[in-house]
Protein backbone atom coordinates (compact mmCIF):
# COMPACT_ATOMS: atom_id res chain seq x y z
CA UNK A 1 0.00 0.00 0.00
CA UNK A 2 1.31 3.44 -0.89
CA UNK A 3 1.86 5.99 1.86
CA UNK A 4 -0.77 8.37 0.40
CA UNK A 5 -3.32 5.58 0.18
CA UNK A 6 -2.56 4.41 3.69
CA UNK A 7 -2.93 7.92 5.11
CA UNK A 8 -6.20 8.41 3.28
CA UNK A 9 -7.44 5.12 4.66
CA UNK A 10 -6.35 6.13 8.14
CA UNK A 11 -8.35 9.34 7.97
CA UNK A 12 -11.39 7.55 6.57
CA UNK A 13 -11.21 4.73 9.11
CA UNK A 14 -10.62 6.92 12.14
CA UNK A 15 -13.09 9.66 11.45
CA UNK A 16 -15.65 7.56 9.64
CA UNK A 17 -15.71 4.70 12.11
CA UNK A 18 -15.14 2.22 9.32
CA UNK A 19 -14.55 -1.43 9.92
CA UNK A 20 -14.54 -3.63 12.98
CA UNK A 21 -11.60 -3.24 15.31
CA UNK A 22 -10.45 -4.52 18.66
CA UNK A 23 -7.43 -4.32 20.85
CA UNK A 24 -5.69 -7.69 20.80
CA UNK A 25 -8.36 -9.16 18.54
CA UNK A 26 -5.64 -11.38 17.04
CA UNK A 27 -3.18 -13.03 19.37
CA UNK A 28 0.34 -13.68 18.07
CA UNK A 29 0.81 -17.20 16.80
CA UNK A 30 3.92 -17.65 18.89
CA UNK A 31 2.60 -16.01 22.04
CA UNK A 32 2.75 -18.04 25.23
CA UNK A 33 0.09 -17.77 27.86
CA UNK A 34 1.96 -19.48 30.65
CA UNK A 35 5.28 -17.87 31.37
CA UNK A 36 6.65 -21.19 32.56
CA UNK A 37 6.61 -22.37 28.92
CA UNK A 38 9.23 -19.79 28.01
CA UNK A 39 12.94 -20.52 27.67
CA UNK A 40 13.44 -17.63 30.07
CA UNK A 41 13.46 -18.46 33.77
CA UNK A 42 10.38 -17.07 35.50
CA UNK A 43 9.99 -16.86 39.24
CA UNK A 44 6.60 -15.42 40.16
CA UNK A 45 6.65 -13.75 43.53
CA UNK A 46 3.62 -14.27 45.75
CA UNK A 47 2.27 -17.18 43.72
CA UNK A 48 -0.54 -17.74 46.20
CA UNK A 49 -2.18 -14.37 45.63
CA UNK A 50 -5.93 -14.49 45.40
CA UNK A 51 -7.75 -12.80 42.56
CA UNK A 52 -7.57 -9.04 42.97
CA UNK A 53 -10.23 -6.50 42.16
CA UNK A 54 -8.92 -3.46 40.38
CA UNK A 55 -10.83 -0.25 39.77
CA UNK A 56 -9.95 1.41 36.51
CA UNK A 57 -9.85 5.13 36.07
CA UNK A 58 -13.33 5.04 34.58
CA UNK A 59 -14.66 3.54 37.78
CA UNK A 60 -15.33 0.00 36.55
CA UNK A 61 -13.98 -2.97 38.49
CA UNK A 62 -11.91 -5.60 36.71
CA UNK A 63 -10.68 -8.90 38.10
CA UNK A 64 -6.95 -9.30 37.54
CA UNK A 65 -6.89 -13.07 37.56
CA UNK A 66 -3.89 -15.35 37.26
CA UNK A 67 -5.70 -17.41 34.65
CA UNK A 68 -4.98 -16.95 30.97
CA UNK A 69 -7.11 -14.46 28.99
CA UNK A 70 -10.17 -15.76 27.09
CA UNK A 71 -10.03 -16.84 23.49
CA UNK A 72 -9.52 -14.04 20.97
CA UNK A 73 -12.84 -12.78 19.65
CA UNK A 74 -12.08 -13.95 16.12
CA UNK A 75 -11.44 -17.55 17.26
CA UNK A 76 -14.41 -18.10 19.55
CA UNK A 77 -17.23 -20.41 18.64
CA UNK A 78 -20.79 -19.33 19.27
CA UNK A 79 -20.92 -21.68 22.27
CA UNK A 80 -17.69 -20.19 23.66
CA UNK A 81 -19.06 -16.68 23.33
CA UNK A 82 -22.39 -17.52 24.98
CA UNK A 83 -20.61 -19.20 27.88
CA UNK A 84 -18.27 -16.25 28.33
CA UNK A 85 -21.09 -13.71 28.32
CA UNK A 86 -23.12 -15.81 30.74
CA UNK A 87 -20.21 -16.10 33.15
CA UNK A 88 -19.86 -12.30 33.33
CA UNK A 89 -16.07 -12.56 33.22
CA UNK A 90 -14.42 -9.17 33.66
CA UNK A 91 -11.78 -10.11 31.09
CA UNK A 92 -14.55 -10.03 28.50
CA UNK A 93 -14.22 -6.27 28.45
CA UNK A 94 -10.57 -6.56 27.50
CA UNK A 95 -11.03 -8.64 24.37
CA UNK A 96 -14.54 -8.06 23.06
CA UNK A 97 -14.68 -6.85 19.49
CA UNK A 98 -15.81 -3.22 19.48
CA UNK A 99 -18.36 -2.75 16.73
CA UNK A 100 -18.11 0.26 14.50
CA UNK A 101 -20.65 3.04 14.16
CA UNK A 102 -20.19 3.03 10.37
CA UNK A 103 -23.49 2.55 8.51
CA UNK A 104 -24.12 -0.39 6.25
CA UNK A 105 -24.53 0.24 2.54
CA UNK A 106 -28.32 0.34 2.97
CA UNK A 107 -28.34 2.82 5.88
CA UNK A 108 -29.53 6.26 4.95
CA UNK A 109 -30.69 9.63 6.21
CA UNK A 110 -34.48 9.64 6.25
CA UNK A 111 -34.93 13.23 7.49
CA UNK A 112 -32.91 16.32 8.34
CA UNK A 113 -34.23 19.35 10.22
CA UNK A 114 -32.81 22.44 11.89
CA UNK A 115 -33.62 23.31 15.51
CA UNK A 116 -33.22 27.10 15.49
CA UNK A 117 -33.74 27.42 19.25
CA UNK A 118 -30.68 25.28 19.99
CA UNK A 119 -28.88 25.97 16.71
CA UNK A 120 -28.52 22.25 15.97
CA UNK A 121 -29.07 20.14 12.90
CA UNK A 122 -31.10 17.02 13.73
CA UNK A 123 -30.51 14.04 11.45
CA UNK A 124 -32.75 10.99 11.50
CA UNK A 125 -30.89 7.92 10.24
CA UNK A 126 -32.36 4.59 9.21
CA UNK A 127 -29.66 2.19 10.39
CA UNK A 128 -29.74 -1.23 8.73
CA UNK A 129 -28.04 -4.34 10.08
CA UNK A 130 -28.57 -8.09 10.14
CA UNK A 131 -31.37 -7.70 12.67
CA UNK A 132 -33.38 -5.28 10.55
CA UNK A 133 -33.54 -1.50 10.54
CA UNK A 134 -33.95 1.07 13.31
CA UNK A 135 -34.33 4.83 13.28
CA UNK A 136 -31.89 6.88 15.33
CA UNK A 137 -31.57 10.63 15.77
CA UNK A 138 -28.24 12.44 15.84
CA UNK A 139 -27.68 16.10 16.68
CA UNK A 140 -24.86 18.26 15.37
CA UNK A 141 -24.22 21.87 16.47
CA UNK A 142 -24.46 24.26 13.54
CA UNK A 143 -21.24 26.04 14.53
CA UNK A 144 -19.38 22.72 14.49
CA UNK A 145 -20.76 21.82 11.06
CA UNK A 146 -19.72 25.21 9.69
CA UNK A 147 -16.26 24.87 11.20
CA UNK A 148 -15.89 21.46 9.56
CA UNK A 149 -17.13 22.23 6.06
CA UNK A 150 -15.51 19.77 3.65
CA UNK A 151 -15.45 21.99 0.57
CA UNK A 152 -12.12 22.89 -1.08
CA UNK A 153 -12.21 26.43 0.31
CA UNK A 154 -12.50 25.20 3.89
CA UNK A 155 -10.69 21.86 3.87
CA UNK A 156 -7.48 20.62 2.24
CA UNK A 157 -8.01 16.96 1.44
CA UNK A 158 -4.38 16.15 0.66
CA UNK A 159 -3.26 17.00 4.19
CA UNK A 160 -6.64 16.27 5.83
CA UNK A 161 -6.44 19.74 7.35
CA UNK A 162 -8.91 22.53 7.97
CA UNK A 163 -8.02 25.71 6.06
CA UNK A 164 -11.11 27.72 6.99
CA UNK A 165 -10.13 31.35 7.63
CA UNK A 166 -10.67 31.69 11.36
CA UNK A 167 -9.72 35.36 11.39
CA UNK A 168 -13.06 35.92 9.64
CA UNK A 169 -15.00 33.13 11.37
CA UNK A 170 -18.01 34.51 13.26
CA UNK A 171 -19.14 31.98 15.87
CA UNK A 172 -22.31 33.89 16.73
CA UNK A 173 -23.01 34.68 13.10
CA UNK A 174 -23.38 31.11 11.88
CA UNK A 175 -26.75 31.04 10.11
CA UNK A 176 -28.42 27.94 8.70
CA UNK A 177 -30.80 28.76 5.83
CA UNK A 178 -31.83 25.22 4.91
CA UNK A 179 -30.91 21.58 5.50
CA UNK A 180 -31.68 18.69 3.20
CA UNK A 181 -30.90 15.10 2.27
CA UNK A 182 -28.90 14.43 -0.91
CA UNK A 183 -27.14 11.52 -2.65
CA UNK A 184 -30.09 9.21 -2.07
CA UNK A 185 -29.92 9.61 1.67
CA UNK A 186 -26.15 9.11 1.89
CA UNK A 187 -25.32 12.77 2.61
CA UNK A 188 -26.52 15.82 4.50
CA UNK A 189 -26.64 19.22 2.78
CA UNK A 190 -26.52 22.48 4.72
CA UNK A 191 -26.99 25.88 3.11
CA UNK A 192 -25.54 28.83 5.02
CA UNK A 193 -26.62 32.43 5.14
CA UNK A 194 -23.39 33.88 6.49
CA UNK A 195 -22.76 36.18 3.54
CA UNK A 196 -19.96 34.11 2.00
CA UNK A 197 -19.78 33.42 -1.72
CA UNK A 198 -19.81 29.69 -1.05
CA UNK A 199 -22.70 28.92 1.29
CA UNK A 200 -23.19 25.16 0.86
CA UNK A 201 -21.69 22.22 2.72
CA UNK A 202 -22.19 18.49 2.13
CA UNK A 203 -21.38 15.83 4.75
CA UNK A 204 -21.33 12.09 4.07
CA UNK A 205 -23.38 9.96 6.45
CA UNK A 206 -20.40 7.79 7.48
CA UNK A 207 -18.36 10.92 8.19
CA UNK A 208 -21.12 12.30 10.42
CA UNK A 209 -21.70 9.09 12.35
CA UNK A 210 -17.97 8.73 12.91
CA UNK A 211 -18.13 12.06 14.73
CA UNK A 212 -21.35 11.47 16.62
CA UNK A 213 -21.63 13.50 19.83
CA UNK A 214 -23.39 10.67 21.65
CA UNK A 215 -21.52 9.67 24.77
CA UNK A 216 -21.19 5.99 23.85
CA UNK A 217 -19.95 6.88 20.36
CA UNK A 218 -17.29 9.30 21.57
CA UNK A 219 -16.11 6.78 24.17
CA UNK A 220 -15.84 4.12 21.47
CA UNK A 221 -13.81 6.42 19.24
CA UNK A 222 -11.42 7.26 22.08
CA UNK A 223 -11.08 3.58 22.97
CA UNK A 224 -10.59 2.36 19.41
CA UNK A 225 -8.48 5.15 17.91
CA UNK A 226 -7.08 7.37 20.64
CA UNK A 227 -5.63 5.37 23.53
CA UNK A 228 -7.25 2.09 24.52
CA UNK A 229 -7.60 1.63 28.25
CA UNK A 230 -4.81 -0.51 29.73
CA UNK A 231 -5.43 -3.88 31.37
CA UNK A 232 -3.81 -3.63 34.79
CA UNK A 233 -2.36 -6.71 36.46
CA UNK A 234 -0.83 -7.89 39.71
CA UNK A 235 1.77 -10.58 40.32
CA UNK A 236 -0.82 -13.37 40.30
CA UNK A 237 -1.93 -12.45 36.79
CA UNK A 238 1.46 -12.01 35.15
CA UNK A 239 1.57 -15.49 33.61
CA UNK A 240 -1.59 -14.73 31.66
CA UNK A 241 -0.56 -11.36 30.28
CA UNK A 242 3.05 -11.75 29.18
CA UNK A 243 3.10 -12.30 25.42
CA UNK A 244 6.05 -13.34 23.26
CA UNK A 245 6.83 -12.42 19.67
CA UNK A 246 9.49 -13.43 17.20
CA UNK A 247 11.96 -10.64 16.46
CA UNK A 248 12.13 -11.54 12.78
CA UNK A 249 8.34 -11.67 12.45
CA UNK A 250 7.90 -8.26 14.08
CA UNK A 251 10.46 -6.82 11.67
CA UNK A 252 9.01 -8.50 8.59
CA UNK A 253 5.26 -8.71 9.17
CA UNK A 254 2.93 -5.76 9.80
CA UNK A 255 0.41 -8.02 11.50
CA UNK A 256 2.97 -9.17 14.07
CA UNK A 257 4.16 -5.58 14.55
CA UNK A 258 0.62 -4.43 15.27
CA UNK A 259 0.00 -7.32 17.68
CA UNK A 260 3.18 -6.50 19.60
CA UNK A 261 2.12 -2.86 19.89
CA UNK A 262 -1.38 -3.82 21.01
CA UNK A 263 -0.01 -6.14 23.68
CA UNK A 264 2.30 -3.35 24.82
CA UNK A 265 -0.64 -0.93 25.03
CA UNK A 266 -2.79 -3.41 26.94
CA UNK A 267 -0.37 -4.97 29.38
CA UNK A 268 2.63 -2.64 29.42
CA UNK A 269 5.24 -5.39 29.02
CA UNK A 270 6.02 -7.78 26.14
CA UNK A 271 8.92 -10.13 25.38
CA UNK A 272 10.49 -10.33 21.94
CA UNK A 273 12.53 -13.48 21.29
CA UNK A 274 15.28 -14.45 18.92
CA UNK A 275 17.03 -11.16 18.21
CA UNK A 276 20.56 -11.45 16.78
CA UNK A 277 23.34 -10.96 19.32
CA UNK A 278 24.62 -7.66 17.96
CA UNK A 279 24.35 -4.17 19.42
CA UNK A 280 22.16 -2.60 16.71
CA UNK A 281 18.99 -4.69 17.08
CA UNK A 282 17.19 -2.19 19.33
CA UNK A 283 17.69 0.39 16.60
CA UNK A 284 16.21 -1.94 13.98
CA UNK A 285 13.19 -2.54 16.19
CA UNK A 286 12.79 1.18 16.92
CA UNK A 287 13.05 2.02 13.22
CA UNK A 288 10.21 -0.41 12.57
CA UNK A 289 7.99 1.80 14.71
CA UNK A 290 9.42 5.26 14.17
CA UNK A 291 12.76 6.34 15.57
CA UNK A 292 14.84 6.07 18.71
CA UNK A 293 14.31 8.66 21.42
CA UNK A 294 17.66 10.19 22.26
CA UNK A 295 18.50 11.26 25.82
CA UNK A 296 21.64 12.57 27.48
CA UNK A 297 22.73 8.92 27.70
CA UNK A 298 22.73 8.74 23.89
CA UNK A 299 20.50 6.81 21.52
CA UNK A 300 21.48 3.26 22.42
CA UNK A 301 23.07 2.71 25.82
CA UNK A 302 25.07 -0.19 27.20
CA UNK A 303 24.08 -1.62 30.58
CA UNK A 304 27.03 -3.47 32.03
CA UNK A 305 29.18 -3.12 35.10
CA UNK A 306 31.76 -0.37 34.69
CA UNK A 307 33.83 1.74 37.03
CA UNK A 308 33.45 5.49 37.40
CA UNK A 309 29.89 5.49 36.14
CA UNK A 310 27.48 8.40 36.57
CA UNK A 311 24.46 6.06 36.78
CA UNK A 312 23.75 3.30 39.32
CA UNK A 313 22.30 1.13 36.54
CA UNK A 314 25.87 0.57 35.39
CA UNK A 315 26.83 -1.19 38.63
CA UNK A 316 26.50 -4.90 39.39
CA UNK A 317 24.86 -4.21 42.74
CA UNK A 318 21.08 -4.59 43.13
CA UNK A 319 19.15 -1.94 41.19
CA UNK A 320 16.12 -0.73 43.11
CA UNK A 321 12.80 -0.72 41.31
CA UNK A 322 12.26 2.52 39.44
CA UNK A 323 11.05 4.25 36.29
CA UNK A 324 13.70 5.68 34.00
CA UNK A 325 14.37 9.40 33.69
CA UNK A 326 11.63 10.85 35.95
CA UNK A 327 13.53 14.15 35.75
CA UNK A 328 12.40 14.59 32.10
CA UNK A 329 9.27 16.66 31.51
CA UNK A 330 8.54 14.51 28.48
CA UNK A 331 10.27 11.31 29.46
CA UNK A 332 10.78 8.40 27.05
CA UNK A 333 7.68 6.26 26.94
CA UNK A 334 8.94 2.76 26.18
CA UNK A 335 12.08 0.79 27.09
CA UNK A 336 13.81 -1.73 24.84
CA UNK A 337 16.33 -3.91 26.73
CA UNK A 338 18.20 -6.40 24.54
CA UNK A 339 20.07 -9.17 26.37
CA UNK A 340 23.35 -10.05 24.64
CA UNK A 341 25.09 -11.82 27.51
CA UNK A 342 23.42 -12.99 30.70
CA UNK A 343 25.04 -13.73 34.04
CA UNK A 344 25.71 -17.46 34.16
CA UNK A 345 25.31 -17.72 37.93
CA UNK A 346 22.15 -19.59 38.95
CA UNK A 347 21.01 -16.52 40.86
CA UNK A 348 21.63 -12.86 40.19
CA UNK A 349 20.86 -10.55 37.31
CA UNK A 350 17.11 -11.23 37.34
CA UNK A 351 14.75 -8.56 36.05
CA UNK A 352 12.12 -7.24 38.44
CA UNK A 353 8.97 -5.61 37.14
CA UNK A 354 5.56 -4.53 38.45
CA UNK A 355 2.56 -2.74 36.99
CA UNK A 356 2.70 0.73 38.52
CA UNK A 357 -0.85 1.46 37.33
CA UNK A 358 -2.11 -1.58 39.24
CA UNK A 359 -0.32 -0.38 42.37
CA UNK A 360 -1.78 3.12 41.95
CA UNK A 361 -5.28 1.71 41.52
CA UNK A 362 -4.85 -0.37 44.68
CA UNK A 363 -4.03 2.83 46.53
CA UNK A 364 -6.91 4.72 44.93
CA UNK A 365 -9.35 1.98 45.94
CA UNK A 366 -8.08 0.99 49.38
CA UNK A 367 -6.00 3.97 50.59
CA UNK A 368 -7.49 7.10 48.99
CA UNK A 369 -5.64 9.53 51.28
CA UNK A 370 -2.30 8.06 50.26
CA UNK A 371 -3.34 8.14 46.61
CA UNK A 372 -4.25 11.81 46.95
CA UNK A 373 -0.90 12.67 48.56
CA UNK A 374 1.11 10.83 45.90
CA UNK A 375 -0.92 12.27 43.03
CA UNK A 376 -0.96 15.88 44.25
CA UNK A 377 2.46 16.38 45.85
CA UNK A 378 5.12 17.67 43.46
CA UNK A 379 8.40 15.83 43.93
CA UNK A 380 11.79 17.17 42.80
CA UNK A 381 13.53 14.71 40.45
CA UNK A 382 17.07 15.37 39.23
CA UNK A 383 20.09 13.91 37.49
CA UNK A 384 23.60 15.34 37.44
CA UNK A 385 26.56 13.89 35.63
CA UNK A 386 28.27 13.41 32.30
CA UNK A 387 27.74 10.85 29.58
CA UNK A 388 27.64 10.62 25.79
CA UNK A 389 25.82 13.93 25.37
CA UNK A 390 28.20 15.75 27.71
CA UNK A 391 27.60 17.24 31.13
CA UNK A 392 23.99 17.51 32.23
CA UNK A 393 21.93 18.80 35.14
CA UNK A 394 18.25 17.84 34.74
CA UNK A 395 15.45 18.84 37.13
CA UNK A 396 11.73 18.24 36.86
CA UNK A 397 8.91 18.41 39.41
CA UNK A 398 6.04 15.95 39.17
CA UNK A 399 4.02 13.67 41.48
CA UNK A 400 4.75 9.98 41.85
CA UNK A 401 1.30 9.25 40.42
CA UNK A 402 0.29 11.48 37.51
CA UNK A 403 -3.38 11.53 36.53
CA UNK A 404 -5.09 13.32 33.65
CA UNK A 405 -8.09 15.60 33.85
CA UNK A 406 -10.33 12.63 33.06
CA UNK A 407 -8.98 10.73 36.06
CA UNK A 408 -7.02 8.23 33.98
CA UNK A 409 -3.53 7.31 35.07
CA UNK A 410 -0.92 8.85 32.78
CA UNK A 411 2.48 8.33 34.34
CA UNK A 412 4.32 6.83 37.30
CA UNK A 413 7.52 8.47 38.62
CA UNK A 414 9.66 6.53 41.05
CA UNK A 415 13.42 6.42 41.44
CA UNK A 416 15.14 6.56 44.80
CA UNK A 417 18.51 7.64 43.32
CA UNK A 418 16.93 10.39 41.20
CA UNK A 419 14.62 11.79 43.88
CA UNK A 420 16.31 15.06 44.80
CA UNK A 421 17.17 16.06 48.38
CA UNK A 422 15.29 19.28 47.60
CA UNK A 423 11.67 18.66 48.56
CA UNK A 424 9.81 21.84 47.74
CA UNK A 425 6.63 21.27 49.73
CA UNK A 426 5.06 22.71 52.90
CA UNK A 427 6.71 21.37 56.04
CA UNK A 428 3.58 19.66 57.37
CA UNK A 429 3.24 17.56 54.20
CA UNK A 430 6.65 15.89 54.41
CA UNK A 431 5.96 13.08 56.91
CA UNK A 432 2.51 12.15 55.52
CA UNK A 433 4.05 11.94 52.03
CA UNK A 434 6.79 9.60 53.28
CA UNK A 435 4.21 7.31 54.88
CA UNK A 436 2.16 7.23 51.69
CA UNK A 437 5.31 6.52 49.68
CA UNK A 438 6.21 3.67 52.01
CA UNK A 439 2.82 2.07 51.35
CA UNK A 440 3.29 2.52 47.59
CA UNK A 441 6.68 0.77 47.70
CA UNK A 442 5.32 -2.03 49.92
CA UNK A 443 2.53 -2.83 47.45
CA UNK A 444 4.94 -2.40 44.54
CA UNK A 445 7.30 -5.08 45.84
CA UNK A 446 4.43 -7.36 46.80
CA UNK A 447 3.19 -7.25 43.19
CA UNK A 448 6.61 -7.53 41.52
CA UNK A 449 7.62 -10.53 39.44
CA UNK A 450 11.14 -11.79 38.87
CA UNK A 451 12.50 -13.43 35.72
CA UNK A 452 15.76 -13.79 33.85
CA UNK A 453 16.07 -12.89 30.19
CA UNK A 454 18.15 -15.03 27.87
CA UNK A 455 20.54 -13.89 25.14
CA UNK A 456 18.44 -12.77 22.17
CA UNK A 457 15.53 -11.56 24.30
CA UNK A 458 14.36 -7.95 23.98
CA UNK A 459 12.25 -6.98 26.98
CA UNK A 460 9.92 -4.16 25.92
CA UNK A 461 7.86 -2.26 28.48
CA UNK A 462 6.13 1.05 29.14
CA UNK A 463 8.37 3.48 31.01
CA UNK A 464 5.39 5.60 32.06
CA UNK A 465 3.64 2.61 33.64
CA UNK A 466 5.98 -0.27 34.54
CA UNK A 467 8.36 -0.03 37.50
CA UNK A 468 11.43 -2.18 37.00
CA UNK A 469 14.70 -3.16 38.65
CA UNK A 470 17.33 -5.87 38.80
CA UNK A 471 18.83 -8.17 41.39
CA UNK A 472 22.56 -7.89 41.98
CA UNK A 473 25.06 -10.18 40.32
CA UNK A 474 28.74 -11.03 40.51
CA UNK A 475 30.67 -9.55 37.60
CA UNK A 476 33.96 -11.24 36.72
CA UNK A 477 35.98 -11.80 33.58
CA UNK A 478 34.22 -15.13 33.11
CA UNK A 479 30.76 -14.05 34.22
CA UNK A 480 29.49 -10.86 32.65
CA UNK A 481 26.09 -9.38 31.89
CA UNK A 482 25.65 -7.25 28.75
CA UNK A 483 22.41 -5.43 27.94
CA UNK A 484 21.79 -2.89 25.15
CA UNK A 485 18.99 -0.41 25.78
CA UNK A 486 17.05 2.17 23.79
CA UNK A 487 13.85 4.18 24.10
CA UNK A 488 10.77 4.84 22.01
CA UNK A 489 8.16 7.57 22.47
CA UNK A 490 4.51 6.66 22.90
CA UNK A 491 3.47 9.29 20.35
CA UNK A 492 5.31 7.36 17.66
CA UNK A 493 4.06 3.98 18.92
CA UNK A 494 0.43 5.10 18.83
CA UNK A 495 0.91 6.72 15.43
CA UNK A 496 2.35 3.53 13.95
CA UNK A 497 -0.45 1.48 15.51
CA UNK A 498 -3.15 3.65 13.92
CA UNK A 499 -1.50 3.47 10.48
CA UNK A 500 -1.28 -0.34 10.73
CA UNK A 501 -4.86 -0.57 11.95
CA UNK A 502 -6.17 1.61 9.11
CA UNK A 503 -4.23 -0.45 6.57
CA UNK A 504 -5.84 -3.62 7.96
CA UNK A 505 -9.30 -2.01 7.65
CA UNK A 506 -8.53 -1.07 4.06
CA UNK A 507 -7.35 -4.58 3.19
CA UNK A 508 -10.43 -6.08 4.82
CA UNK A 509 -12.71 -3.80 2.81
CA UNK A 510 -10.79 -4.59 -0.38
CA UNK A 511 -10.07 -0.95 -1.16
Amino acid sequence: MSLVRCLATLNRAVVGGGGVSTLLAHQPTIATRAATQSPAIFNFLNRNHATHQTRTSSGTVRNASSSAPPLPADRETGEDRRARVKSGSAEENHHTVATSSAPSSSSQISEATFDANRSRVVVTVLLADDGGATEQQYEFPAVWLRDNCQCERCFHGGSTSRVLDWERFDVDGVNVVRVGVVDGGRSLEVQWGDGEVHGRSVYELGWLLGRSFRGADTERYLREWYRPEPVVWGAAGFGGVLKEFSFEQVLADDGALRQWIEALIAYGVVMIKGAPLTENECRRLADRVGFIRKTHYGEEFIVKAKEGTSNVAYLSTPLQMHTDLPYYDYKPGCNLLHCLVQSSNPTGGENLIADGFYVAEQLRQHHPDDFRLLSETLVDWSDLGADEAGTFHSIYRAPVICIGRDGRLERINHSVPQRDSHFSVPLDRVEPWYRAMQRFVTILHREAVSFKTAPGDILTFSNVRMVHGRTGYTDTAGNTRHIVGAYLDWDEIYSRWRVLKAAAVSDREGK
